[in-house]
């Protein structure tokens, strides 16, 4: 959907369908890291703006992911005289998993860790590197990357090849993920979007319009109406818009308003950081391959 928005706006804006779809589910979906690999990939075919463009989209999304993700909630929530479900049904035993316990580690487990991250980075980026010679463009490093992670991980908790501990490999991804925006932002030619600000702007807006709609007429009701579906809207409008931390940001200031979603807090992540992956990275790069090299060419 955020695709076709962007593709139909280039068309009446007369923006590049590059810096278009920068402005769609690349930057939307995918984030700060997603817009610069595709804007890495974009400067290659010949679009020097597209790192650029993609950054300023990102950064406007994750502000408006988080100005309008509380609010839509607030409305579906006291619209619907909404409370939490507070039965214990739900096995909340995955609230453990990754709970630091305050044990102090060696320098050896630091050493695993980072090496395993290392490891991860590494691989994932080859099979990326593999994946983007069968289609025949550029292939995000960070996709691959992630899934290898996650094989890593579920693979370690099964057989405990290293002590793991989530904390510590959060805290290491918090790190490099505010050093990465900030080296991005830094290096930003603000110039290259003299002429571009206005169709980017006009598309994000769009995007923005179009997801609230969404949530609230369409995500709301399939969720069932209720409190839990009420959360997880503003999750989806965090992580739509912008990254599943700006989710995790939403859902929290809502709980903390009027009360706790297991179900959000246990199905948003899941599906922000990973699953929606399977479903727009393959699409996105249709639409990339059809509209940018197709044209191109």
């Amino acid at each position: 959907m955020q695709n076709c928005i962007s593709i139909g706006l280039a068309n009446v804006t007369g923006i590049e369908y590059p810096y278009a779809l920068l402005a769609g589910a690349i930057s939307m979906t995918g984030g700060h890291g997603a817009a610069g690999s595709c804007g890495s990939t974009f400067i290659e075919m010949g679009y020097p703006a597209a790192i650029t463009v993609g950054a300023a989209a990102a950064t406007f999304g994750l502000i408006f992911a988080i100005l309008v993700g509380g609010p839509v909630a607030r409305m579906l929530i006291e619209k619907n005289h909404l409370t939490p479900d507070n039965s214990d049904t739900l096995d909340t035993s995955v609230e453990e998993i990754n709970a630091g316990h305050g044990e102090k580690l060696t320098t050896l487990d630091i050493l695993k860790n980072v090496t395993a991250i290392l490891f991860c980075m590494a691989l994932g980026t080859e099979i990326s590197g593999w994946l983007g010679k069968l289609i025949g463009m550029s292939f995000p490093s960070y996709v691959g990357a992630m899934f290898v992670a996650m094989l890593v991980r579920n693979l370690n908790e099964q057989f405990h090849w290293y002590h793991f501990r989530f904390p510590l490999v959060d805290g290491t991804g918090d790190v490099m993920l505010n050093l990465y925006l900030s080296m991005a932002l830094m290096s930003l030619n603000l110039y290259q979007l003299l002429d571009l600000i206005g169709p980017v702007l006009i598309i994000v807006a769009a995007q923005v319009v179009v997801l609230v709609l969404l949530s609230l007429f369409v995500v709301f009701p399939i969720l069932g109406k209720n409190y839990d579906a009420a959360v997880m809207c503003a999750g989806l409008l965090g992580h739509g818009l912008g990254a599943t931390p700006s989710a995790i940001v939403n859902m929290t200031a809502v709980k903390d308003k009027y009360g706790m979603s297991r179900k959000a807090f246990m199905i948003v992540p899941i599906v922000g950081a990973f699953l929606v992956d399977i479903i727009y990275q393959p699409q996105t790069i249709a639409f990339i391959k059809f509209f940018v090299q197709g044209f191109a060419d």
